[in-house]
């Protein structure tokens, strides 16, 4: 009897660690409606649970319950308090918990909490439910995501997840992209167009906005408002002229400035800002919240909105705008 409760207790004790081990995240694909929908989060400014960031949690729980994404992205300045490495695998845990895969990319504060950038990347590739590690390469910090269609067939959509860097070492202005990441890029995109003539939908993601922003917002606003000034790196490395050329990105999403959460257009480009996400620990003129994107099978384009934390819907629209009538009702 003894012997038997002993193989009992190690069966047991087996599947218990079958079931606790995190599963390899699975190909993403469009779903049977046809749709691919993406939850941006950006600066959580996250402190743990306390009166700054106490509420982001169950906010976090409830807007991705309330959306259903199939995939969340974290535009950087996820954590805000040491230590850094406890700060991120909590945060990301409580993503994770939710049972949707998200990705996540580094802003110009995360590295600020005791743990430098090459650690935190290293540990985002562990997470449960981050997708990190099936689609970055170790010791790299960029990466695409490709997405199915429905049936599997063929891809769909390209999501370009970026790492703006953080700070210049001369005058600690901000960094923003290096030339070899761009020639990464056009690297990629070339290799799309071989393998894809009809070009799968791009979008790429990343922190801190490209110096085109202003000028995209001041010449052709679509949606959205910009309280503040906005603050892109010091040097442009010319990744906007990498995705003007390359024809296959059509948006581009940031996050870094508050109370900045519009879209503007440049070049066929939608510009756009994520909706602060984040706690009390920082500036906060607009109430938190999230953005969401929304792409269709067979149409190059895409739907987006902001949803708050309050459960209201702000700032909804179709991108490019010909696309609309396309769209089902």
């Amino acid at each position: 009897m003894k012997r038997v409760s002993l193989l009992l207790c190690a069966l047991l004790l087996t599947v218990a660690t079958a079931v606790s081990r995190p599963r390899e995240p699975e190909a993403l694909r469009f779903d049977e409606q046809g749709t691919f929908t993406v939850m941006q989060l950006t600066d959580l400014h996250y402190t743990g649970a306390d009166h700054l960031s106490g509420h982001v949690p169950e906010m976090l729980v409830r807007l991705i319950a309330q959306e259903k994404p199939h995939l969340v992205i974290v535009t950087g300045d996820a954590i805000y308090r040491r230590p850094g490495g406890a700060r991120m695998a909590e945060i990301c845990g409580i993503i994770g918990g939710t049972g949707v895969p998200y990705a996540v990319t580094l802003g110009n504060h995360d590295a600020e909490q005791g743990i430098a950038q090459d650690e935190l990347h290293a540990l985002l590739r562990t997470l449960p439910g981050c997708v990190n590690g099936r689609y970055c390469d170790a010791g790299a910090r960029d990466f695409v995501i490709p997405v199915r269609s429905s049936d599997g067939s063929r891809e769909e959509a390209r999501l370009y997840v970026m790492d703006s860097n953080d700070y210049n070492a001369d005058d600690h202005s901000y960094k923003g992209f290096e030339p070899r990441q761009v020639e990464w890029y056009r690297a990629r995109c070339a290799e799309a167009e071989r393998c894809d003539a009809d070009r799968a939908t791009g979008l790429m993601f990343f922190h801190v906005p490209l110096p085109e922003y202003a000028e995209a917002f001041r010449t052709a606003p679509l949606a959205g408002n910009r309280l503040e000034r906005e603050c892109p790196p010091r040097d442009n490395a010319g990744m906007f002229r990498a995705l003007a050329e390359g024809g296959e990105v059509i948006g581009v999403f940031a996050g870094h400035d508050h109370s900045n959460d519009y879209v503007a257009e440049r070049e066929g480009i939608a510009l756009a800002y994520g909706r602060y996400s984040g706690g009390y620990g920082e500036y906060q003129d607009l109430v938190s919240g999230v953005r969401m994107i929304r792409l269709r099978e067979g149409v190059r384009g895409f739907e987006t909105w902001l949803r708050l934390a309050n459960g209201r819907e702000r700032h909804r629209l179709v991108f490019p705008k010909e696309q609309k009538a396309s769209l089902p009702k």
